[in-house]
């Protein structure tokens, strides 16, 4: 008796480590995660990602409220911005802000799934990340419906 009793106290106690471990890698439903790839610290690229999050505080997401923002910069080294990409993808982003043309074409080879706002490229088009610049502007109507 007093090892079924051991038995059972061991297999509860891993039941609610493999539950907590479970819990602890998955996020809330109601939390968006956004992820921003920046490809190199300067004023512009900085007040865009400054602008993007700003905006996001006047629709009411929060980060840390109601949005989970992760910003990575890619020191101006390419390879760095697809290992971040890679990663963003693995995170299962929500919605991922691409800094400059390096960042949008490294996130737009990882995934097909995931949502890329791309600022800080002069041409879409000339990028390879559309196939045609007029598609844009249904883009970003798409875009001002997420994540409703």
């Amino acid at each position: 008796m007093r090892r079924k009793a051991q038995a059972f106290g061991i297999l509860a106690v891993f039941a609610t480590v493999m539950t907590l471990t479970g819990c602890a890698d998955k996020k809330s439903d109601n939390v968006k995660r956004i992820g921003i790839l920046q490809l190199v610290e300067h004023d512009a690229l900085n007040d865009a990602r400054k602008g993007f999050v700003d905006g996001l505080k006047e629709d009411g997401y929060v980060d840390g409220k109601n949005i989970e923002i992760q910003y990575k910069n890619a020191q101006n080294d390419q390879s760095n911005c697809q290992t971040i990409a890679s990663q963003f993808v693995g995170n299962r982003s929500d919605l991922v802000l691409a800094i400059a043309t390096p960042a949008a074409q490294a996130m737009a080879t990882e995934t097909k799934d995931i949502p890329i706002l791309a600022t800080a490229v002069t041409d879409h088009q000339a990028a390879k990340l559309v196939k045609d610049n007029k598609n844009r502007v249904q883009m970003c109507r798409e875009l001002l419906t997420w994540p409703r």
